[in-house]
């Protein structure tokens, strides 16, 4: 899987809470996935983002990586797949402000804040170390005024299902790009939901 396909998945994740609806959602032919923007899944399935209360659509592929990162949660919503997306493709042909925010890939800046908000003039620190087989991510959030910081921590070891003689073997293998995005990620959605609860210091 190439970096530019795993960048537009986190970009597509950041800033978000993110959990599954029931159902899928059969294409049309000019819809899209709002995660990686291609137009070759046959399904769709509905996210949806507890920060803002909007819904989003990806392909199989692209749910089973922000899954397999972390991305999105494992419980499911109550809300049908259909329905969501009846009233989301009202919202964006209609034009509204939020509708222009959800359509095609996701915002780019990390906070998930469309330009000139406040969120987007923060100054963003983050420093990655790797030991002992674990990247171990800190970002600090800055406006001048006040900051917050957070940590986190993913181990390079993750138990995957691998071919072997014809069958399936648990197996224990490293993936420490997954584990850096991963940490860096957790710390920077730690760092802004502490930020927007109001805490941090005196910068």
């Amino acid at each position: 899987m190439d970096d530019c396909y795993e960048t537009k998945l986190r970009e597509f994740a950041e800033g978000k809470r993110l959990g599954r609806l029931t159902n899928a959602v059969t294409c049309s032919r000019d819809d899209r996935c709002d995660a990686c923007g291609s137009t070759q899944p046959r399904t769709l399935l509905g996210l949806k983002d507890s920060i803002n209360g909007r819904y989003y659509f990806v392909g199989q592929n692209c749910l089973a990586w922000l899954m397999d990162n972390g991305m999105v949660a494992r419980a499911r919503y109550r809300d049908r797949a259909a329905s969501a997306y009846t009233r989301e493709m009202e919202l964006r042909r209609n034009g509204t402000a939020e509708g222009r925010e959800a359509i095609g890939v996701a915002p780019v800046r990390l906070d998930g804040h469309p330009p000139r908000s406040k969120a987007a003039s923060l100054r963003r620190t983050i420093l990655v170390v790797e030991r002992d087989g674990e990247y171990r991510a800190l970002v600090r959030l800055s406006d001048g005024q006040r900051s917050v910081s957070a940590r986190a921590g993913e181990s390079c070891w993750h138990w995957e299902w691998t071919r072997h003689n014809g069958g399936a073997v648990l197996d224990r293998v490293w993936r420490p790009r997954r584990a850096m995005g991963a940490s860096v990620l957790r710390a920077h959605r730690d760092a802004l939901e502490r930020w927007r609860m109001g805490a941090g210091a005196a910068a």
